[in-house]
């Protein structure tokens, strides 16, 4: 007998996509060692860049976290900004897990009984609240990395003598020098240097559906990502920028150095040490 396509395409997601979500649920969201893991790996890409943020970053960051916590959710303005500018709500793991739950429309076509479905309710209440906080634990460290690299371009260019509202020449093209011009360069370096599931080609993606492998898009993001930060750290050696009066100056030399020891020392040693953490947890 001829079974249907469709059918096969329903057998594989009830018998492998499925069970895959609910694996890969327990893996991440509902698993507090890896919340924990989350939060220090995400971490480790601010050093990465170079960055170890300063009391203010860090309370900028958390009041703009969109959780049920207390002292969350007074900045939802910048939130919105951010996320606008691409920078917040772009965890690479939970964009795999989300893909591909979506694929597999959870809790609705697993069974049609009504009885499970109200078992799998309480989950799926469960699931939004570790999510949540999952993103969040995502976007405390790209918030606070994207107010730390904002500070220190400010800082660069001021140190050069160079104030709000001045035109400069970069790569031959006249740009103002605004918070905006900030706000979005920071927001570049934070899209381009740490992971981000916007980023991850659609082929990546695609490979979810696979009976095997797990959160396919974040290693190729740690390649993206790395590649980038490096390549960053050298541009920001060796650029240079013309004043209005002719002078030529190379402002973010000291942020590309910092960007690439940080870089070093990251690769060098939080793998290992964060090894041995979690050996001991």
């Amino acid at each position: 007998q001829q079974v249907a396509p469709g059918m096969i395409g329903q057998l594989y997601q009830s018998l492998v996509l499925y069970p895959k979500g609910l694996s890969q649920i327990a893996k991440t969201i509902l698993s507090p060692v890896t919340h924990v893991r989350n939060f220090v790996s995400a971490g480790a890409f601010a050093t990465a860049n170079g960055i170890i943020p300063d009391g203010q970053a860090i309370k900028t960051a958390y009041q703009a976290l969109q959780t049920p916590l207390k002292g969350t959710r007074q900045q939802n303005e910048l939130y919105e900004e951010l996320l606008k500018l691409g920078v917040v709500n772009s965890n690479v793991r939970l964009g795999d897990l989300t893909r591909l739950l979506e694929d597999v429309n959870f809790g609705e076509t697993m069974t049609s009984d009504k009885g499970l479905r109200m078992l799998l309710k309480p989950l799926s209440k469960l699931k939004s609240v570790s999510q949540d906080l999952y993103t969040a634990e995502d976007d405390f460290w790209k918030i606070a990395s994207w107010a730390m690299e904002k500070t220190r371009l400010e800082k660069a260019l001021a140190d050069k003598g160079v104030v709000r509202g001045m035109t400069i020449k970069r790569n031959g093209v006249d740009v103002v020098v605004d918070e905006q011009f900030f706000k979005q360069e920071a927001a570049d370096i934070v899209k381009n240097n740490i992971p981000n599931y916007d980023y991850v080609s659609d082929f990546v993606k695609s490979l979810r559906k696979l009976p095997i492998g797990n959160f396919v898009s974040f290693p190729a993001e740690i390649v993206r990502t790395g590649t980038n930060i490096v390549r960053r750290g050298l541009r920001e050696i060796n650029e240079t920028i013309e004043l209005p009066d002719g002078t030529i100056i190379k402002p973010f030399e000291g942020i590309g150095y910092t960007r690439l020891f940080g870089f070093g020392a990251t690769v060098a040693a939080v793998p290992y040490a964060t090894q041995k953490d979690f050996q001991a947890i």
